[in-house]
């Protein structure tokens, strides 16, 4: 390493000795200067500090994949990662999760390589064409579009370590999936059946959590591809009953859940809630969201984010009986028809409709009309409900007066966070409440390990408990000894509850929604 010093930076890397069975964190001091990586950090204490390290390295080019490690809790390429772009005086160092430990930061990627070698990696053709010698296949640049990208993959594991699917060794990850996908988009590819087989019973688990494709040193979109895995089985109807019984539900009942659309409203019983098409116009149009209308658990969310609007003299109305399922989990199970049936009914409401903004109580609503065709096309003024309280908030419009005792862990939702950098304004509302002790999980912000509910896990989950995300995630918290898990999203409301009644641990911590804490210091 070469040029003046800018900084020393302590590294703490988790170590692991296998003669002994010892895991420990061992620190030390790297002098840091422009342009140095994690792996020249990681070269200069094997040369300079302590010979006994180890860790993985080839190419340095971040072509061979070999170098990945957590960084903060992020999986990323040693020698693609500049220590002084990370702006931090100290970094932790971990191996790469869902893989063994062989020694340090040295992982068995084996477990990745064995769901790679389930599907296969190269083009499918019948014998008889493979016997052909004459003619030339010429495939349009259209066609390759399809898959280029797809095919920049270095096999470096990353993807599947940041998996919270992955955790379910039944899973193939998200390399496999986005492998055969590349395949099938090939359009000289001839064995679809073939492809679609490995992947049937278990690319259900995906959570759509978007942390392979937030990861990925490539760039490669994996979320997307597998999305695209999943529109062709429910094209071929090879989908699980569970998957069935929400679709059907969707077609029928316009919500997943199953219920008639005519008690949408039961939430708002006893409040006065206008409502479209009674009303066609104000300030903010309220989207409640399939859970908290329907769900008796998740009901009182919903009536509390009502109670604050009325509270702070807002003019705000619902749609209503006329408001359909944004169709976000309905997408991403690969029902784009469906989907798009949800979508232009709604798309059709909000222009009879004349609001200033939109507020959804869900990250999933919001995340679908800000990012996903055709609301995306209306660029809609949409908020998610802490964005729109944090900013009440800070404008002094409320103002939370009654203590609320206790240690809360937040736990960002993936649809709000990794999908859409929305961090700061739940933990914003959380600490203006008087007594709160806010703490972060050791898995936060973009690093945030997935409740296991999106893409309809929610509603079709049949793991074993200790294969659920949700499980893994409540395990955390009672390790950070907290009273409260506070999240911002009915579904994880529903999932992260089912694993306490797993765990057995009602007695010892409570998941609540950042609407129920404040309401009670209000």
């Amino acid at each position: 390493m070469n040029g003046e010093v800018v900084k020393v930076v302590e590294f703490r890397i988790r170590r692991y000795d296998p003669n002994t069975g010892k895991k420990y964190i061992a620190t030390y001091k790297v002098p840091i200067r422009k342009g140095t990586t994690i792996l020249d950090a990681l070269n200069y204490i094997k040369d300079n500090l302590d010979e006994t390290l180890s860790f993985r390295h080839s190419c340095r080019m971040g072509i061979c994949g070999s170098c990945g490690v957590n960084v903060n809790g992020k999986p990323m390429l040693a020698c693609y990662t500049q220590v002084l772009d990370l702006n931090a005086d100290t970094l932790t160092i971990e191996p790469l999760s869902n893989m063994p430990v062989v020694k340090d930061l040295v992982v068995d990627i084996q477990p990745f390589f064995q769901t790679v070698k389930k599907i296969k990696t190269v083009l499918i053709k019948p014998a008889e064409a493979l016997k052909k010698t004459d003619g030339e296949f010429i495939q349009s640049p259209e066609d390759l579009k399809k898959y280029w990208d797809l095919s920049l993959c270095t096999k470096c594991s990353i993807c599947y370590s940041a998996c919270p699917a992955a955790i379910d060794e039944k899973f193939l990850g998200p390399s496999a999936l986005t492998a055969n996908y590349r395949f099938i988009a090939d359009s000289r590819d001839e064995g679809l059946d073939e492809r679609l087989k490995p992947m049937a019973d278990n690319v259900w688990l995906c959570t759509s959590c978007n942390s392979c494709t937030l990861f990925c040193p490539k760039l490669v979109n994996c979320s997307e591809s597998i999305v695209e895995d999943r529109s062709l089985l429910v094209e071929m109807g090879a989908i699980p009953r569970t998957v069935k019984d929400v679709l059907e539900s969707v077609m029928k009942y316009h919500n997943p859940m199953g219920t008639h659309q005519s008690k949408r409203m039961g939430w708002a019983e006893g409040l006065n809630v206008k409502t479209f098409p009674n009303v066609t116009k104000a300030e903010i149009l309220y989207f409640v969201c399939c859970s908290t209308a329907y769900d008796i658990r998740n009901r009182e969310i919903a009536r509390t984010m009502a109670s604050l609007f009325d509270k702070l003299g807002v003019d705000y109305a619902t749609l209503g009986e006329e408001e359909w399922c944004c169709g976000d989990h309905i997408l991403r199970m690969g029902e784009k028809g469906l989907f798009e049936m949800l979508a232009e009914h709604n798309v059709s409401v909000f222009q009879k409709f004349k609001a200033d903004r939109i507020v959804t109580l869900s990250p999933h609503c919001y995340n679908t009309f800000k990012n996903d065709k055709p609301y995306k096309d209306l660029a809609l003024n949409v908020q998610h409900y802490t964005q729109f309280l944090a900013e009440a908030i800070g404008k002094g419009k409320i103002k939370p007066s009654k203590p609320f005792k206790g240690r809360v862990a937040y736990h960002d939702p993936c649809f709000l966070g990794k999908r859409n950098q929305i961090y700061d304004e739940p933990r914003q509302i959380l600490q203006s409440i008087n007594g709160l002790e806010l703490v972060e999980m050791k898995r936060a912000r973009e690093s945030s390990f997935c409740c296991g509910g999106g893409a309809g896990r929610v509603w079709t989950e049949e793991a074993e408990p200790e294969k659920r995300p949700c499980v893994d995630r409540i395990k955390e918290a009672l390790e950070l000894e907290v009273d409260t898990v506070a999240v911002a999203c009915p579904f994880c409301v529903t999932t992260l509850e089912d694993a306490v009644k797993v765990l057995d641990v009602e007695n010892k911590i409570a998941v609540k929604d950042l609407l129920e804490i404040l309401k009670e210091a209000l």
